[in-house]
């Protein structure tokens, strides 16, 4: 069956063998690997010339499940390719890659072999149309050092006295604008006005106030030169294709949510076991629409579960924030984690930030404090819910988690602010962000059926208190992690200047605090990790993964892959600002255990460093364009199926979910790692 499609044509035959395309086509005999019942497989060949494409990508899309499914894989060095485990259904296939225009889509159904023909990109806009967010902001020159304030601090705010540089300021650039967009993206690049940028910015309070402390008019002029440029014709150059082992992914997804969920992170499993719960439902929190929602693997559906509130509080983060009126929050869930007794654990708003729990009382025990950046100092102090009042917590979130097993929701108030998770070996729960200090959840002195009666005697919150002021030094931290070898806490600042560019360390055992100031060059962590070594991993909004050995203090660093910004040189990383990290400690994807992992919110990619090469290995998602993934985790399903049992958990996290491309909506997407392209 032939047909005419897009600038070829496009052949489906099927075959009970091996499938030989005819030298007529002037590549000589080639085979295509035999398909399957549950396979499509082919080659791609361009048009002009009849030469195969290496290196691009084949994609499976189908409307007949339950939810909009997608497969894309990478063709081989002849350019064939195989789709491998498609649930049935008809399905629309069509080609992407660097260098190309995207081909027309083909019909077919597992058990297909396809001989797909393309057409190199017109133009080099064309060409460009498809390259990632960051290509783009390579093109961005950002202000010359004299035209900047005089010093960006914590938040993006000037701090005056304290000089940074043009490289912390680009720093704070990144860590504020890319925290919720991709800069780069057709949106962004496409503002070409003084006042574009001024009616973009008093949209949402947070740009408003980031754009003032950057430096408005600098900024505003640097911005429109970049629109400028590109509207006259501007372009960047062309990423890489796939090669090696980028070649060997299979990536698979699920369209979920609503229009305006912002679905913020996934969870599938206990990061400390990562084979629990193999091939359950797998967990994604919405900010926008309260929801956990669920993908049943099992029949490809989604549903979701609306995140209650105490006492019928209602009042919506939107009233606070106008900029996020399309989104319906009121519990403003974040970052689900999973135990090992079926509970998904979400920091959520439980009642309003002025409401303090009755219990609100601790235990102040002091400690002697030694300043902020005092190694080995004995400087702890400890509030539990069981004695005197302190200061007010003004969090917008406490916690909770979901009982997959009731299908219910059990909230807890805490005296503390929380934001991201992570259990220790002892099933104790630590939490970042608060102002003042580090939470802690300890869920053995809490009951469930009592959740009011015991949730004070169930936490603390560790200070360190500077003897001269009495101010804690210890708010804050983003990222936080748990040393596998010491169970010590860690968190990482995502500030780019002044004295909180620094990972802040706590040990239980001792009550020792201790900073560690990031050196020259990384600026602004953000995630934080470990591999079973006990070494630190994170990244940074500079554009550097880092890494610190805690037994030596010394710390290195290494360029996230893809392009710089222009005009700047060893004193950044890469236009990449990677909103998250994560380590493999169990080889669950498949490349080797230790794997670090860097979510590329910039790049449409997920970047994998090989510790022992110093090498990354990039693994883009084409498709939809805008995949900015915030959280990652990862499953092993089933050990002994090999690469079928394993793989990634990411979610397109973009704020607000319309920039993504064509589909508008949010996705759940598993990247597995066959050992070569053709694998099935």
């Amino acid at each position: 069956m032939t047909g005419s499609i897009g600038q070829g044509r496009v052949s489906r035959r099927f075959m009970t063998g091996a499938a030989v395309l005819a030298a007529g086509l002037g590549l000589g005999a080639r085979t295509v690997p035999a398909p399957d019942r549950t396979s499509i497989s082919g080659d791609v060949v361009n048009t002009a010339g009849r030469r195969p494409e290496a290196g691009v990508w084949v994609i499976a899309e189908t409307d007949s499940l339950p939810t909009p499914y997608r497969k894309i894989v990478v063709t081989n060095d002849d350019g064939r390719f195989v789709l491998p485990d498609l649930p049935a259904g008809a399905y629309r296939v069509w080609v992407r890659g660097y260098g190309l225009k995207d081909s027309a889509p083909t019909s077919a159904a597992p058990g297909a072999t396809l001989d797909l023909r393309v057409s190199s990109a017109a133009t080099p806009q064309e060409a460009a149309r498809i390259y990632p967010a960051q290509s783009w902001l390579s093109l961005y020159q950002p202000p010359a050092a004299e035209a900047l304030p005089a010093a960006t601090g914590a938040g993006g705010g000037v701090a005056p006295g304290a000089t940074e540089g043009r490289d912390g300021w680009i720093a704070q650039f990144k860590l504020g604008c890319m925290l919720c967009h991709q800069m780069g993206a057709t949106i962004t690049r496409t503002l070409a006005a003084p006042q574009d940028w001024e009616n973009t910015w008093r949209r949402a309070g947070v740009m408003n106030a980031t754009a003032d402390a950057l430096g408005r008019e600098p900024l505003k002029q640097s911005l429109v030169d970049w629109g400028r440029r590109i509207a006259a014709g501007e372009t960047p150059a062309s990423p890489p294709r796939p090669v090696g082992a980028e070649r060997n992914n299979v990536i698979t997804q699920w369209q979920w949510g609503a229009p305006n969920t912002y679905v913020h992170d996934e969870v599938a499993t206990d990061k400390r076991n990562p084979a629990l719960y193999p091939y359950g439902p797998v967990w994604g929190l919405d900010i926008g629409t309260d929801s956990l929602w669920k993908l049943d693997l099992a029949t490809n559906r989604i549903s979701s579960f609306h995140v209650p509130t105490r006492g019928g509080y209602s009042r919506s983060w939107s009233e606070s924030f106008p900029s996020w009126a399309a989104y319906t929050w009121v519990a403003n869930p974040h970052n689900p984690m999973m135990d090992d007794k079926g509970h998904v654990w979400i920091t959520t708003q439980v009642r309003d930030q002025k409401d303090q729990p009755k219990w609100e009382a601790g235990d102040l025990v002091y400690q002697a404090g030694f300043g902020p950046h005092a190694a080995g100092a004995a400087n702890a102090t400890v509030l539990n819910g069981e004695g005197e009042r302190t200061a007010a917590n003004t969090s917008g979130r406490q916690l909770g988690y979901f009982d997959i097993r009731t299908g219910k929701f059990v909230l807890i108030d805490t005296i503390y602010g929380t934001h991201h998770l992570q259990f220790d070996a002892k099933g104790r729960l630590w939490t970042s962000l608060d102002p003042r200090g580090l939470g802690m959840f300890d869920p053995a002195r809490f009951d469930p059926a009592r959740p009011e009666a015991t949730e004070g005697r169930a936490q603390k919150l560790f200070l360190k208190l500077d003897p001269k002021t009495g101010q804690s030094l210890t708010g804050g931290g983003y990222g936080i992690a748990i040393d596998p070898v010491d169970q010590t806490v860690w968190r990482a600042n995502p500030i780019g200047a002044g004295p909180g560019n620094k990972l802040m360390r706590y040990d239980p055992r001792t009550n020792v605090h201790t900073d560690y100031l990031l050196p020259a060059p990384g600026r602004g962590g953000r995630g934080i990790d470990f591999s079973t070594d006990g070494l630190v991993w994170f990244a940074t909004g500079s554009g550097h993964l880092g890494r610190l050995d805690p037994r030596t203090g010394r710390f290195a660093y290494w360029p996230l892959p893809g392009p710089k910004l222009k005009g700047t040189g060893a004193e950044t990383g890469s236009a990449e600002m990677p909103y998250y990290i994560w380590v493999d400690q169990f080889d669950t994807f498949g490349m080797g255990r230790n794997r670090v992992i860097v979510c590329g919110t910039d790049s449409d990619s997920l970047a994998v460093f090989d510790p022992a090469t110093e090498r990354f290995t990039v693994i883009r998602i084409p498709y939809p364009l805008s995949f900015y993934t915030r959280g990652l985790d990862g499953r092993i399903d089933d050990a002994r199926a090999g690469w079928k049992g394993r793989g990634l958990w990411a979610t397109y996290g973009e704020d607000p979910v319309m920039f993504i491309e064509r589909t508008a909506m949010s996705s759940i997407v598993h990247i597995q790692y066959r050992p070569d392209p053709l694998a099935h």
